[in-house]
């Protein structure tokens, strides 16, 4: 294997995550999951979807996309989807 020089970054280089995106409330969150419930499964497996290319490690998701990931993977599972 060739020796490679690795490039490393300082921390001021690296984007910081926006403040905007703060997690939701219990109440926003309790609205979000009960809205989910009342959707066709498809619906929440598309949801689902969304919400897990949203969460990928090269977006650095928010707090509001993991929440959202977690809320449809839960109502899936409650439906014992596979």
């Amino acid at each position: 294997m060739a020796k490679k020089r690795r490039i490393r970054y300082h921390a001021s280089v690296m984007p910081r995550p926006s403040n905007n995106d703060d997690a939701y409330s219990q109440r926003e969150l309790d609205e979000l999951r009960n809205n989910l419930a009342r959707l066709s499964p498809p619906s929440v497996t598309d949801f689902y979807r969304d919400a897990y290319r949203e969460c990928a490690p090269e977006r650095k998701p928010g707090p509001r996309a993991v929440q959202r990931l977690i809320t449809a993977w839960k109502i899936l599972t409650r439906w014992q989807w596979r």
